[in-house]
């Protein structure tokens, strides 16, 4: 529980301002190797604390249709993402935010449905 509470303030971070896929993906250094990813996990947008649910939704309605494929198109990038997208019955295709830490771990933050 800790990692997904820190994964969600840490994503917060990063989607301030509009800047959902500009900040982490693809200009975020760490992304600039895929294999640099240590782990990723996905959370759904509905298992979120309905405070941290509403500053999501607030930052993804800043987010442009180029912005959002951008950050698909760097998931699919990265073999650690699309692994965990693909072991929830996923794709990129249900990722409506991203976040990356300093210490290697990506969090998808997923649609309930696409």
């Amino acid at each position: 529980m800790r990692n997904l509470a820190g994964a969600a303030c840490l994503s917060l971070a990063l989607l301030a301002g509009g800047a959902l896929a500009q900040a982490p993906f693809p200009d975020h250094p760490g992304l600039q190797d895929p294999a640099a990813i240590r782990n990723a996990t996905v959370v759904e947008r509905g298992s979120l604390p309905p405070q941290l649910r509403v500053q999501v939704d607030s930052a993804v309605a800043q987010t442009s249709p180029d912005e959002l494929q951008r950050l698909r198109q760097a998931i699919d990038a990265i073999p650690a993402a699309a692994r965990a997208l693909q072991a929830r019955g996923m794709n990129s295709a249900w990722v409506i935010a991203a976040a990356l830490d300093e210490d290697g771990d990506l969090t998808l933050i997923a649609a309930e449905t696409i």
